[in-house]
């Protein structure tokens, strides 16, 4: 496909009918969605306690909603384009409610994992869809400003999934973290049923043509089911452990089948292949991978540091958070006005370049200073992250027809899952490679620790068990040892926040790039808020 032959719209129209509910249902499902895969970490302690799970089982309570709905976002996006978006839209918010009520009933950590799997698959219908029913309802800067209110939902979302969860566990019980989807489920369904118009109502959008796609979804589904399963297993069993290394040379392969596949379906593809000829599209790709690699991948070792090592709860550690999440809901809903007078290249630059400062302003952190010499940064984090999603999203969805934005929508999401297990996988051994250098064996025993609990201290450190390395060490060694362990986990924390900055320069680099404004079929619009 070039970019002469894809066909350019009429000129922008007014958003349509419903556009206003349609905004407000996807941004609620969003925030459904994102806070799901955050509060239930908090809550593990709990399960385990009240289901007698054991470690491999709470794995997979995590797990099995991200592998589901990481291996089916392109199939997903790819079907709406046929079925229609906002039944599958509906049909998503439905499973993942009923899946909900499954998982706050369940006997058994089994029953659990079942049904966060099919949680997995109702978020995938979901996320899939709802950017491009977005896309169908707005153009130009409306569809901007439209994509931004949707991201400040699902970024807020994912900043107040520890301090939520803390709440609700700490408050009633781990069931209703799942519970309380109920309502709010219900809810999307009705307001999208009773005041949302079919996506294909009155022609506004054409259906692509031919066969559907299977052997395609399949090689996709499996390929990207690989590469997630290879990437979570593999910190926990080693990279060239079997329950790691074959799933992801097996994603690795079925994704060269895929592109082969797909390269000789053409209009019939699940992928249009020849999008990747697009540099705004094949930019989105990449920024979508690394922006997650960034966002995602240190969040957890900021947690670990504020949680562990700072001792704070989740209520606490939640709390602290809210210097990003206020940012990001503040500034995203307005990112669309920046593109008045910056191209988007400049826009997203502007967005990865703060980024960047922000990391490396909280990468000065010591081991004696508290959680407010992260504040400055953490508050950059969320206006640079604020500025450069929305447009990211806005051009996904704005280089392909109508047609095909779930296809497109699909595509770019698929990354997101995969930039955060990247990003969790990577940062995870330079973080615990910098503690293992920092506390070595030649440095532990200066400190007069035996040389059966070295590695206990090391492995202590980096999971941020901090009390519990406390009450194991000898007296004499106690505050000694703790002392280098802050000293350790601080440096190994700084070193992926460096890390992180260097990524982010390199994605406005890439932005600056590859991201071309004559990219976008959809025409100019003057205005800046959806109506």
């Amino acid at each position: 496909m070039t970019q002469d032959a894809r066909p350019r719209p009429p000129a922008e129209t007014a958003p349509a009918a419903g556009g206003g509910w349609l905004l407000a249902m996807t941004s609620l499902a969003a925030v459904l969605m994102t806070l799901d895969i955050t509060v239930v970490n908090v809550a593990l302690p709990e399960v385990a306690a009240d289901l007698d799970a054991g470690l491999t089982g709470l794995q997979w309570v995590v797990n099995a909603y991200t592998l589901v709905f990481a291996a089916l976002l392109l199939p997903a996006g790819s079907l709406s384009d046929r079925m229609g978006r906002r039944r599958l839209f509906l049909t998503g918010v439905a499973v993942f409610t009923a899946a909900s009520a499954g998982c706050g009933a369940a006997p058994g950590v089994g029953t659990l994992i079942a049904c966060r799997a099919l949680q997995g698959l109702g978020g995938a219908l979901v996320m899939s869809t709802a950017l491009a029913l977005i896309a169908g309802a707005y153009e130009g800067r409306r569809r901007q400003s439209a994509i931004g209110m949707f991201s400040a939902a699902g970024g807020a979302a994912a900043a107040l999934g520890p301090l939520v969860g803390g709440a609700v566990v700490e408050g009633l019980d781990w069931r209703w973290i799942f519970y309380v989807n109920l309502p709010v489920g219900v809810l999307i369904v009705l307001g999208t049923a009773l005041r949302v118009p079919r996506d294909d109502r009155a022609g506004r959008l054409p259906r692509p043509q031919g066969r559907f796609d299977l052997v395609g979804l399949l090689l996709a589904a499996g390929s990207l089911l690989g590469l997630n399963y290879g990437l979570v297993t593999g910190p926990e069993h080693g990279w060239t452990s079997a329950s790691a290394l074959l799933p992801l040379v097996g994603g690795a392969l079925l994704i060269a089948g895929f592109v082969g596949w797909e390269t000789r379906q053409r209009d019939n593809a699940l992928f249009d292949v020849r999008l990747l000829r697009v540099p705004s599209f094949s930019g989105a790709i990449v920024l979508s991978f690394v922006c997650r690699v960034v966002s995602f991948g240190i969040l957890p070792y900021l947690i670990l540091w504020l949680s562990g090592m700072l001792g704070h709860g989740p209520l606490g550690t939640g709390l602290r958070l809210l210097a990003m999440t206020a940012f990001i809901m503040l500034v995203a809903p307005f990112s669309g006005l920046l593109l008045k007078v910056l191209p988007t290249r400049g826009v997203m630059a502007l967005g990865t370049g703060i980024t960047a400062v922000g990391l490396l302003t909280m990468a000065r952190v010591g081991p004696d200073d508290s959680w407010l010499v992260m504040l400055p940064g953490l508050v950059l984090l969320g206006i640079g992250g604020a500025i450069a999603f929305p447009p990211l999203m806005g051009i996904a969805v704005g280089v392909v027809p109508p047609e095909r934005a779930g296809m497109a929508s699909g595509m770019t999401n698929t990354f997101f899952p995969l930039g955060t297990a990247t990003g969790v996988a990577a940062f995870g051994a330079v973080f615990g490679t910098r503690i293992d250098h920092d506390l070595d064996d030649t440095r532990l025993a200066a400190l007069h620790v035996p040389e059966g609990m070295r590695q206990q201290v090391r492995d202590s450190v980096a999971a941020g068990q901090f009390g519990q390395l406390e009450r194991a060490l000898p007296a004499g060694a106690r505050e000694p040892v703790l002392d280098a362990a802050r000293s350790a986990l601080t440096a190994g924390l700084a070193t992926i926040l460096v890390a992180a900055a260097v990524i982010s320069l390199l994605a406005a680099l890439v932005s600056w790039t590859l991201i071309r404004d004559q990219d976008q079929l959809t025409a100019p619009e003057q205005a800046d808020v959806p109506a």
